[in-house]
């Protein structure tokens, strides 16, 4: 994977694509646990998806770099 991705003449870091490219995937994870009613068991929700996103983000950075 490039260090930088060019896009319109501006460099950006592989990070950010990585991060623009997990929204959907934790848009869909959020949507799905919050259907299930997983939400209504944890104690601050918002510090849960957090969590799931830096975890899902800390997963993919480490299998593609």
């Amino acid at each position: 994977m490039p260090a930088e991705f060019s896009m319109a003449g501006i460099y950006l870091p592989r990070a950010m694509v990585l991060l623009v490219a997990l929204l959907p995937v934790f848009a869909i994870s959020d949507r799905l646990l919050l259907k299930s009613g997983v939400y209504r068991w944890i104690w601050h929700p918002a510090l849960a998806r957090m969590g799931i996103f830096i975890t899902t983000y800390s997963l993919c950075f480490s299998l593609l770099g």
